[in-house]
C-alpha cells in the first residue's frame, strides 16, 4: 500500500513539473484568427469599426449594434459608447466570410498604472 501512495506522489509531481512551464509559456492575450487582442479604435461607424492591432495592421470589422455585445469591466454597454481611442479585444465571428465582430470588450482605463506623477 505504501508503493502505490508513493508511486501517486510521483506521478503527481512529475505531471506538475511538467504542465506549469507549459501553461506559462501559453500566453492567452495573443492575436488569433478570430481574436484581436489590444487593438486601438481608429473609426467608430453604425456598420463597422477600425481597429489597428498591435502589429500595426489596420483591420475593419463589420458590426450590428444589436448582435455585436460591448462590455466594460464585465459589464455590457450601449454600442454607442465605444469611442475612438479605446483599447479593445475584438472577437470575431468565425462563421462568417467577412471580420464580423461578436463581442467587443473594451480595456478599463483606470486599470493602467502610473508610472511617476512628477511635475
Amino acid at each position: 500500500m505504501r508503493r502505490k501512495s508513493l508511486a501517486c506522489v510521483i506521478a503527481v509531481l512529475i505531471s506538475a513539473v511538467v504542465y506549469v512551464p507549459a501553461l506559462a509559456a501559453s500566453d492567452p492575450a495573443q492575436d488569433t484568427d478570430a481574436r484581436m487582442v489590444d487593438a486601438k479604435v481608429v473609426e467608430v461607424n453604425d456598420k463597422h469599426i477600425s481597429v489597428i492591432a498591435r502589429t500595426g495592421v489596420e483591420h475593419v470589422v463589420a458590426t450590428n449594434a444589436k448582435d455585436t455585445r460591448v462590455s466594460l469591466k464585465g459589464k455590457r454597454i450601449a454600442f454607442k459608447k465605444l469611442r475612438v481611442g479605446d483599447i479593445v479585444t475584438v472577437e470575431l465571428d468565425a462563421t462568417k466570410q467577412l471580420k464580423y465582430a461578436r463581442r467587443i470588450v473594451v480595456a478599463d482605463k483606470t486599470a493602467s498604472t502610473l508610472a511617476s506623477n512628477r511635475d
